[in-house]
């Protein structure tokens, strides 16, 4: 999107001293101050050629602002799309740790860690994200300050929750120590105290998420709908149901069309 707007900066630059160019050459001709008028080379030849130049040099402008705001366009929708993404990650591992301490079943030890891949890696992607309107406006002001401050705790975080992994470990080592079955559950006290935390940690960059989506979609005229689309993901986490062995087994195939 930068390149875009430097092309139309440079653009303009070069349209503003053709049009002056031309104005000069027309005032010229109309005022014979300088007659030009050689078998090569005349006052109406160089109107011609510096006119054509700006007429061309303007749709040229035109075309590039139509592609800038076409770019604009898809960058937005690009940001909230991964930000939609990432706030859909940290609510999963939300949800998914309620259900760990909800259930008396054994637990995996990369409960959440495929997840947190995900939400790092479209945190990596939000920051990559070239966005450079040319007047600062309310999202590039939420994009900026993401790229600045907030994505490195978000990053943080996710860091973070390799503890989980850690309490996992330990837990079973003291189960192994005090001769029980090496099975981890939530009732663990390493894994309870981790799974608290994170479900605490997860809630504050959901709120965020929430705040700055809301916001951006605001500016945008709610065509993203982000509400509808928030309730949705809410919904379908809350009321998910993990399939077993047997329900696989009985699942018929996919038909496609």
């Amino acid at each position: 999107m930068s390149t875009s707007v430097n092309t139309i900066k440079r653009l303009l630059w070069i349209l503003l001293v053709m049009f002056i160019l031309t104005y000069v050459i027309s005032f010229n001709l109309e005022n014979n101050i300088i007659k030009i008028d050689t078998k090569w080379l005349s006052n109406n030849f160089l109107f011609t050629i510096a006119s054509g130049a700006f007429a061309s040099l303007a749709t040229v402008l035109v075309c590039e602002f139509i592609r800038y705001r076409q770019i604009k366009q898809a960058t937005e929708t690009a940001f909230l799309i991964y930000l939609g993404n990432l706030y859909g990650q940290f609510l999963a591992i939300k949800s998914i740790c309620q259900r760990a301490l909800n259930s008396n079943d054994a637990i995996a030890d990369n409960l959440i860690q495929p997840i947190s891949n995900n939400a790092t890696i479209i945190t990596d992607q939000i920051i990559g994200i070239d966005y450079t309107p040319f007047y600062n406006n309310k999202i590039k002001d939420i994009l900026d300050k993401f790229k600045t401050d907030n994505h490195l705790a978000i990053k943080n975080a996710l860091n973070s929750f390799i503890f989980y992994r850690i309490a996992f470990n330990e837990d079973k080592i003291t189960l192994i120590k005090q001769s029980k079955r090496e099975i981890v559950t939530s009732d663990c006290p390493n894994v309870n105290m981790t799974l608290n935390k994170i479900i605490n940690q997860t809630l504050i960059i959901i709120t965020y998420l929430d705040q700055i989506i809301s916001q951006i979609d605001n500016e945008l005229g709610d065509k993203y709908d982000w509400q509808n689309k928030k309730n949705a993901l809410t919904y379908n986490l809350e009321n998910f149901t993990s399939q077993n062995l047997d329900d696989y087994l009985k699942e018929h195939y996919v038909a496609f069309g």
